[in-house]
């Protein structure tokens, strides 16, 4: 009997890291590379942040705090909200994570059962489908063409939804496109969800 769980024979090595690995290998070797594979900086982080985490880190605060977010830390996120999207939030209306794989992971796992579609435009971000595949679900994937701008179009999206559609990713702008969708765009889109009776809208 085998330790690790079946759910893991259902994905594969992540391919960024793959790529990541070997771009360090060449530069090791002296080569000239330029790395695109982790969406990692070519800059240090900033002196005001590095300073920020130093003093908060000498006035002791290193202990746990709130899984979704320190009520600070909220209150800064609303404000933010407000100053630079015009946009209404309240602190219990937020939820901080660590990073957008976190946050779509947690999210798939809590809501994708086995059965379960996940619409995904291609080209995409390769985790996407494997933690679709994690969570037992079934990813769909709808190639988006060059003439679109990489984009799904409600046509597209109203072919491809079924009775077992649960999500559909929608990422803009689009890693690895760059691909933005623009507020008409993802209305359209909207329509078509709404036409369907999807659960987001339920």
């Amino acid at each position: 009997m085998s330790i690790l769980s079946n759910s893991l024979k259902r994905i594969k090595p992540s391919p960024t890291i793959a790529v990541t690995q070997k771009a360090r290998e060449l530069k090791a070797a002296g080569k000239d590379i330029v790395g695109l594979g982790a969406g990692e900086p070519d800059f240090d982080t900033p002196e005001n942040i590095k300073r920020a985490a130093i003093e908060a880190i000498n006035r002791g605060e290193t202990k746990y705090t709130a899984v979704d977010g320190t009520s600070a830390l909220k209150k800064a996120i609303v404000n933010k909200f407000k100053r630079e999207n015009n946009l209404d939030y309240l602190p219990e209306q937020i939820s901080v994570g660590t990073g957008g794989k976190q946050i779509i992971f947690n999210a798939i796992l809590a809501t994708v059962n086995p059965g379960d579609e996940v619409i995904i435009p291609a080209p995409y971000w390769v985790s996407y489908p494997d933690i679709v595949l994690l969570a037992g679900g079934t990813p769909k994937i709808v190639k988006c063409s060059e003439k679109n701008n990489f984009k799904i179009t409600p046509e597209e999206l109203k072919k491809n939804i079924t009775k077992k559609t649960k999500w559909i990713i929608v990422n803009s702008p689009s890693n690895p496109t760059g691909s933005g969708y623009t507020r008409k765009e993802l209305e359209a889109l909207g329509e078509v969800l709404k036409k369907k009776k999807c659960v987001y809208f339920k």
